[in-house]
């Protein structure tokens, strides 16, 4: 047992350096991911233009006239931006280049990207912050590798070093991690570039049969085998970065991030199990939830904004978010409904169906072990279970340290 003991904690330590290579090869690698999408999407837009747009026939150029202005201001302005704006971070004030870097967090009105210099103004005052005094004392997670704040939905990155607010993912293509501050760049580069590659692959069908054709007209810079690569390029990136784009939308309709969607997944079966409904504490309807990920109706700015390479504050400050009741009507009828003890990061809410688990105030709901009459009942996640994540939870910490920024300057 010794001997077998020992081995695991070699075989361990050995993945856990094959881990931090990987981190840090994607790291590494990730300024080259941006120099390769950037030459992709330049050499694209100038190679369309000069095979497919020359080609146009008046009335056709005024048809894709839209086309031909939006999908080139959003796909490289939202790209940049992108690239450029921080995800956001529960991190002390920053200094030096890090302080450079934030200064994309607070919205500038005379900033060229600010949605303000372009006369769209936010309609009504922001839905969640953490002003006031009251807020200021309260408690949230301390993240056990960078010794930071950990409130809700934020995850620590390991190729970034450092906690990221509501992460999504880590994506070498930006060379960043997608949060909470450039989560809506991130949706709208992929949406318009998927429209740009299918505008490319639908008027540009013809010319691409041409560059099989020997003896076709050519008037273009570019040549038959660069426009044949683009157009092949464009069907595959355009396939594979729509259907990319529609698993996030479904993702943003259902109020959840790539993340919390493998927990929400893992949890709802579990609920499941003990004959219980799993409710996501952020899920507020389809419509809200869309809204408020790109901050626009109502409290939010116009849905034009979308057209616009603009950037523009998320609806929330990354330290506390809306969240969903629990619903007052019990869910569909069963029976002999057993709930025991469900793991971390539930809250059970039996709706008085004697679940015997404890309410809010520490007083039991109901007696019994059963859900009786034929109901079951809901759960849902809490703070701790969908904030958490590997080796992430390092105890409590009080923001009411004045070396943490929150609040209005975090928006």
């Amino acid at each position: 047992m010794p001997l077998i003991h020992n081995l695991s904690g070699v075989v361990i330590k050995c993945f856990k350096k094959v881990e931090h290579a990987a981190d840090w090869m994607t790291g590494a690698a990730g300024p080259v991911f941006v120099f390769m999408c950037w030459s992709l999407i330049i050499s694209g837009g100038f190679i369309y233009f000069d095979v497919v747009v020359r080609s146009l026939s008046p009335l056709s150029l005024f048809l894709l006239l839209p086309f031909l202005i939006l999908v080139p201001l959003n796909l490289y302005g939202q790209y940049y931006l992108v690239t450029h704006v921080p995800p956001g971070y529960p991190a002390p004030k920053p200094s030096g280049d890090d302080k450079n870097r934030a200064s994309w967090l607070i919205p500038n009105p005379k900033s060229l990207w600010s949605g303000e210099r372009w006369g769209f103004r936010k309609r009504g005052r922001t839905l969640t912050g953490m002003s006031g005094g009251g807020e200021s004392s309260r408690r949230v997670r301390r993240c056990r590798k960078c010794d930071g704040p950990k409130p809700e939905r934020t995850h620590h990155c390991s190729v970034c070093k450092r906690c990221v607010l509501q992460m999504d993912h880590h994506c070498p293509w930006i060379n960043a991690c997608v949060g909470l501050h450039n989560q809506r760049h991130f949706f709208l580069f992929m949406a318009w570039l998927s429209t740009g590659c299918a505008t490319v692959c639908v008027t540009g069908y013809r010319l691409f049969l041409a560059t099989f054709d020997y003896y076709a007209e050519w008037p273009s810079i570019t040549p038959k085998l660069g426009f044949t690569l683009i157009y092949v390029l464009c069907l595959a990136i355009g396939f594979a970065v729509s259907v990319l784009m529609f698993w996030h939308l479904y993702m943003v309709s259902n109020g959840e991030t790539s993340i919390e969607s493998h927990d929400n997944s893992y949890l709802s079966g579990k609920a499941k199990k003990e004959g219980l409904i799993y409710l996501n504490p952020y899920d507020l309807g389809r419509r809200r939830n869309i809204q408020l990920f790109f901050n626009i109706g109502p409290n939010g700015y116009s849905p034009y904004t979308l057209l616009f390479p603009l950037a523009l504050p998320p609806a929330s400050n990354g330290w506390t978010f809306p969240r969903r009741p629990i619903p007052s009507h019990p869910p569909t009828k069963s029976a002999n409904l057993h709930a025991p003890e469900l793991a971390d990061g539930l809250i059970a809410r039996a709706n008085g169906l004697g679940l015997g688990l404890e309410g809010e105030e520490g007083s039991p709901l109901n007696s019994g072990g059963h859900a009786e009459d034929g109901m079951g009942g809901y759960v849902m996640g809490d703070e701790e279970g969908l904030t958490d994540d590997e080796e992430g939870g390092g105890g409590w910490m009080d923001l009411g340290d004045p070396q943490y920024r929150f609040g209005e300057d975090d928006r």
